[in-house]
Formats: C-alpha cells, structure tokens, sequence
C-alpha cells in the first residue's frame, strides 16, 4: 500500500522560513559579532604582551655582558615574570626558565635570521590558551643582540571569549524561538483567510452555507467576491439548462400531442380508401380531402417546429435590407387571398429591416385573427421615429384575462372560444420570437375586440 506523502501546510511552512532565517540572520549576527570581539580581545591582550615582553627583556638584558654565556642567560630569564629563554643570535647560546624545544623552531628562526625583530604565536597547551611572543634586544653597550621568547597566559582571555560565544548562541536561539512564535502567529493570521477560502468553497452550491463578509485581506476578499461570482453564474448556467430541459420535454410532449390528432385522422382514412368494396366514391372524396388537410397541417406544424428550432439553436440569421411595406403586403395578400382585410400605412413605405422575418410576423398575426378570432380583420403599420410598429386586430371575444400572459408561449391555445381551426400553438410564439430577434417585441392589447401589436427598431 502507498504511503501517502506528508505535505507541510501554508501556515507551517511560512513558520519554518521564518525560523530558517531567524538560525541564518542569527548565526551571521552572533558569528561576527564573537569574531570582531575575540580579535579585539585578543590583539588588545597580545599589545600589552608585547609591551611587558620588551621591558622586561631590556631590563633583565642590560646587565649582561656584551658576550653572555649560557649560565647568564639563564640568570638573566628569571627576572621574567613568565616562563622566558634568552638566545645569543650571535653565538647561538641559550638559557632560561623555558627550554628552546618548547619554543616553535620557525619562531626562532625568524629572529635568528634576521628576518624580524618580535615573532608570536597562538597555541593550546595542555588544554589552555598559550601566547608564545619573541623580541630582540641588545646585550649592554654594543653586545650581542640577545632574542627573548616568553610563554604568556591567555585563559582568561579565552573564557571571556567562550563567555561571548555561549551569549551569542543564548541570543541566537532567542531570536529562533521568538522568530518561530512570530511564524506561528502569522500563520494563523494567514490561514483564517485561507480557511474562510475553504468554507465558501465547501458551501458552494449549497444554499445554507454561511457568508464570510470580510476577511481583513482585501486581496482575499476579492478571491471570495471572484468564488460567489463563479457560482452566481454556476447557479444560473444550471438554472439554464434545467429549464431548456425542461422546454425540451415539454416541446417532445406537445409535438406528440399535437402529432396525434392528424395522424390519427390519417389512418382512418387510410382504412376508408382501403376499403375498396364498401366505401363508396363520397367516402373516398370526403377521406382525401381530410387527408389533405391533415397533411397541410403536419406540414405548418413541421415547418413551425424548425423554425422555432433555430431561435433555440441560436442559428437564425437576420439581414436588414430595405423593404417595401406596402408591396410585402401586396403581394402576401395577393398569394394568402387575404382581399377583405383592411391595410393602412402611416409614413414611409420602405423600411429598413429583415424582409423574411417582417413576412413571417405579419403572415402569422393575420393568420391567428382568421384563425381564432373573427372579421373585420384590420392591418396597421406605422413607420415613424426610427422604428416600425405593426397591429393586427379582429372582431373576436378576445382573450380571457388569465390567458393574457400566455398566449405567446409554444403551443398554447387560450380557450375553446378561439380554437375553431387546426392550429399548431405556434403562430404567436413565432412572431414575438423573429421580433425579439429583429431588437424588438409583441404584446397583446384587449379594445373591444383582440389587438395584437409588434415593434422592432429599424436600421439607419
């Protein structure tokens, strides 16, 4: 089984920098201040060596001949306040307190050849700091030059050197654990908004989720504003395509409905022309001419079907050209026999806008009047500031006020009072569809008889 891999979260990773470096600055911080402060003391100390070195050198070398032996050297050494040996650079005799073995040979070599006049070193003895320095001096009036090494204590100086450092660490780690509190707490800081994050998007599409109004982080805020914006839209996307499913169903449901009644009709005629021994030359007249008209009304109904079908689809095209009303009229009447309708025309005849649909909205409103409501049947058309409005009125009952608001939806029929005809529900869909698509709309308006009316704004 695969172990699952430990991530660090946001908060405890920001704690872990900011310890990583606190133990950096701290580290530089403390190491140089330890550093700069063991030079000081050490070179401070080292100076006063040197100064105690060369006086007693002087004094403990004036009284020497101007040759000293190795038994005066020897004499000469104990005056020193620490352990100290004499060498004759001349005649390279030596004594002290000290044996020369005990003084590094690059030491005496750099004063016994010449090449200096002091030579040190630092070095642990025995456990403790030691300071080996070396001087030259000359032995009485014009005697041999006589080179001192001395062996000085420096533990002192090395304790208040580990003093420093033992403070440097005790501050160092001060400043880690203080760094990794200030860690902790703005990570906390930092993971409230991150968890205000995380509870709205756990809510999201729940509708009893609880707000978070502000974070105090405004770029936090605007992520939030961001997540309930992505779901506002979420919410109507689905809302959406719930209703177009919705419409979907309800459009299958109602073209079955309406699909039965003619086809239905078509199969019993269809047993009638069958029946070629009972049915007698009346019966079959009869059954073709309903057949007809069953197929002329499968027909509208396809064709009304499709074309709501591309209002859905997004795929109806509009192209505005200039149309003459009055020829449109003309010639829809000519071909509809639609002879004793009334048509008026205020202001000019020729307007710019979508011939096709203009046709399909006026050929459907005069075909609805006929249809479910009853002469005279009057067309109006005004064409005036930039936008055309078109009425259609009847002589009908008119439609009932529960009814008003549904008389444009897909295959609704208002009542029994305006269903005399095979009509497909569709017609008054189609118009306030083509006028929606054109930047305009249909309304219906109730005088003394039914008045439907559209608009739609003309191109310049």
């Amino acid at each position: 089984m695969r172990t699952k891999r430990w991530r660090p979260t946001l908060s405890t990773r920001i704690t872990l920098t900011l310890v990583a470096v606190a133990v950096g600055v701290a580290a530089i911080t403390a190491g140089t201040l330890v550093w700069n402060a063991r030079l000081i003391i050490l070179e401070s100390r080292q100076a006063a060596i040197f100064d105690v070195l060369r006086v007693e050198a002087k004094m403990s070398v004036d009284a020497l001949p101007e040759t000293p032996s190795a038994a005066d050297l020897t004499a000469a050494s104990e005056e020193f306040s620490v352990p100290a040996v004499l060498i004759n650079l001349r005649t390279g005799e030596n004594g002290g307190t000290l044996l020369i073995d005990d003084i590094p040979e690059y030491l005496v070599q750099t004063l016994v050849d010449g090449g200096g006049v002091s030579a040190y070193e630092r070095e642990t003895r025995y456990g403790f700091l030691t300071f080996t320095a070396g001087t030259v001096v000359d032995a009485g009036d014009g005697g041999d030059q006589i080179a001192a090494f001395g062996v000085f204590d420096m533990q002192t100086q090395q304790e208040e050197i580990d003093r420093l450092v033992n403070l440097g660490v005790s501050i160092g780690l001060i400043f880690v654990a203080a760094a990794a509190v200030i860690g902790l707490v703005v990570g906390r800081q930092l993971g409230r908004p991150l968890e205000s994050l995380v509870e709205v998007a756990d809510g999201l599409g729940t509708p009893d989720q609880s707000p978070v109004v502000d974070t105090g982080y405004p770029d936090v805020n605007a992520v939030l504003d961001a997540m309930r914006n992505s779901e506002a839209r979420l919410h109507t996307t689905i809302g959406q395509l719930e209703h177009s499913e919705a419409t979907a169903r309800q459009l299958v449901a109602d073209v079955a409905h309406e699909l039965r009644t003619p086809l239905a009709t078509l199969v019993a005629v269809s047993e009638i022309l069958a029946d070629t021994e009972s049915a007698t030359p009346e019966n079959r007249s009869e059954a073709g001419q309903i057949a007809a008209r069953s197929a002329t009304h499968l027909t509208t109904l396809t064709n009304d079907i499709l074309e709501l079908s591309r209002f859905d689809s997004n795929k109806a095209d509009v192209v505005r050209e200039p149309v003459d009303v009055a020829e449109l009229w003309r010639d829809l009447a000519e071909n509809r026999q639609w002879a004793d309708v009334a048509f008026e025309l205020y202001g000019d005849p020729v307007a710019h806008t979508d011939e096709v649909r203009l046709r399909l909205i006026v050929s459907n409103l005069v075909t609805n009047a006929f249809r479910h409501g009853a002469p005279p049947v009057e067309v109006t058309v005004w064409n005036q500031d930039g936008k055309l409005t078109l009425t259609v009125a009847d002589g009908g009952p008119g439609v009932a006020g529960e009814h008003e608001a549904q008389v444009f939806k897909r295959f609704y029929q208002a009542s029994s009072s305006r269903s005399g005809s095979e009509s497909s529900g569709l017609g008054l869909a189609i118009v306030r569809e083509n006028a929606r698509l054109l930047g305009g709309d249909a309304w219906l308006i109730q005088t003394a008889g039914t008045v439907f009316a559209v608009w739609i704004p003309l191109a310049p």
